[in-house]
């Protein structure tokens, strides 16, 4: 169950960072944060759809299931970025499921109350409209990849997107935020496809495997990808 508190945004959210002071402290006061644990359902398609969810961590999947019941994982919401705008500019219902893919901290703001705020502020019009232009431009590279592109050229890029870390060794690591199954899902290919590309990124020195869903980058090799 997602429990739910009061608490201030940080200047990382696009929306937050393009408000003045005044716009800063109108959204801080209608924001509240929530904790969810893995798999938690934040909405249904077709349920209600009344507010913008900001992920401060862990991440969300955003899932689309066929008539047969397969599920596909559409999109990947990590720390910094947010849902919902689709939603609220078209003030339409829910449109895909969305669910917690791991234990997350999320900041919800109701759709009315972004509505009032950005009435009052341009700013906040402004970088509403530029996030709905980067998901499109986002969504037609993807769109791109998965028609164009082979497997190891997908899976090398989502490697090279994901936030890297530099070890006290000079290496570089990433932490996949779900899992290999649901990683073949959001790259449009199977779980058996994905581990041999994987195997074979290892076997070339590409990639390391690290501890829990951890690979260590040679970023070198990976270009020539």
């Amino acid at each position: 169950m997602p429990s739910s508190r009061r608490d201030g945004l940080t200047g990382r959210f696009d929306l937050v960072a393009a408000l003045d002071a005044e716009g800063r402290q109108q959204l801080e006061a209608v924001a509240h944060t929530m904790e969810i644990e893995a798999g938690g359902v934040l909405q249904t398609v077709g349920g209600p759809a009344a507010r913008l969810l900001l992920v401060t961590a862990g991440s969300l999947h955003v899932v689309r299931s066929d008539r047969a019941g397969r599920r596909r994982i559409v999109r990947i919401i990590g720390p910094g970025d947010h849902y919902g705008l689709v939603e609220f500019a078209l003030d339409s219902p829910a449109r895909y499921l969305v669910e917690a893919g791991e234990a997350s901290t999320l900041t919800e703001i109701r759709f009315d109350d972004l509505r009032t705020i950005a009435d009052r502020h341009p700013a906040l019009q402004r970088a509403i409209t530029m996030a709905l232009a980067r998901k499109t431009a986002e969504s037609e590279h993807l769109l791109v990849s998965l028609t164009s592109e082979d497997v190891a050229t997908r899976v090398v890029s989502y490697l090279l997107s994901l936030p890297r870390r530099r070890g006290e060794d000079g290496r570089t690591s990433v932490q996949l935020p779900l899992t290999q199954i649901d990683l073949a899902s959001y790259l449009g290919t199977t779980p058996e496809t994905l581990s041999r590309r994987l195997r074979e990124l290892m076997d070339s020195g590409a990639i390391n495997r690290g501890a829990h869903r951890e690979f260590t980058l040679d970023e070198e090799l990976l270009a020539r990808y």
